[in-house]
């Protein structure tokens, strides 16, 4: 998945350029777990700022292709690479903030829910999971962390309802921290990454591992199953369906 790289000192922006929607594939997931583990290595690295395209999407989550009309076998192995980099990433040493300059969908918002921080534009972006109607299910330790972040009712409305949401709407929830501008998003989310990266990295890394590590033992209990469950919905009727409604641009017909 083409990652645009750029340092600003202590802070890297990568830029998700995979495609107009920044749809997401196996070679994306990998791609974003490869990055992540070569700027791991980069001490001169302190802070990430993730942001999207220009064509107004941070990520519209699965590109529906991923699962349309594959076995489940497949489906598993996908769906593990799936969970897996999303721990990966929510484990991640160092501090990362998710800058949506455009639509954060599906898989993608679970990108930016497990950032450490998530800006938003105030206009022209959603943040939200349609996976109700797709006819799909939402992995468990995903949503523990949502409703930590935001609450038990709020996640349930928005998870069963598979709504997305605008910034203002996003930001009365908590569910972002800052709302901007479009035009200065990520000039804005940069210059907070840039006063963050003062602090020695020992100290970024210590908040860090502070913050997420309390997850660490319940998110590997939930990993396995969540797997297997998500991959026995996206070989489903139910599901292959609502895939194929994407790919046609129309809504699923379920009855």
């Amino acid at each position: 998945m083409p990652l645009e790289i750029t340092r600003n000192g202590p802070v890297a922006l990568l830029r998700i350029n995979h495609n107009a929607a920044n749809t997401l594939t196996a070679d994306s997931f990998e791609g974003i777990r490869n990055t992540l583990q070569s700027l791991e290595r980069e001490e001169s690295v302190r802070v990430l700022v993730f942001a999207g395209n220009e064509q107004g999407y941070f990520s519209n989550g699965f590109a529906p292709e991923l699962f349309l009309g594959k076995d489940f076998d497949f489906n598993l192995k996908i769906c593990r690479l799936v969970n897996d980099t999303a721990l990966y990433f929510f484990f991640f040493p160092k501090p990362i903030i998710a800058c949506l300059n455009g639509h954060a969908m599906g898989a993608g918002a679970v990108f930016a829910l497990f950032s450490d921080w998530r800006t938003m534009s105030e206009k022209g972006a959603r943040f939200g999971f349609p996976e109700a109607h797709l006819g799909m299910n939402f992995p468990s330790f995903v949503c523990r962390y949502m409703q930590d972040l935001i609450g038990i009712s709020a996640t349930r409305d928005i998870l069963f309802g598979g709504k997305s949401l605008k910034g203002a709407e996003a930001l009365a929830l908590k569910l972002v921290d800052e709302i901007f501008p479009e035009d200065t998003i990520v000039e804005q989310t940069l210059q907070f990454a840039a006063k963050l990266a003062k602090s020695p990295l020992q100290v970024l890394t210590g908040m860090k591992r502070a913050r997420t590590e309390p997850y660490r033992a319940l998110f590997e209990s939930l990993r396995g199953d969540d797997a297997r469950t998500l991959a026995t919905y996206m070989t489903s009727p139910i599901v292959q369906e609502g895939l194929l409604s994407i790919v046609e641009k129309r809504r699923p017909r379920w009855h």
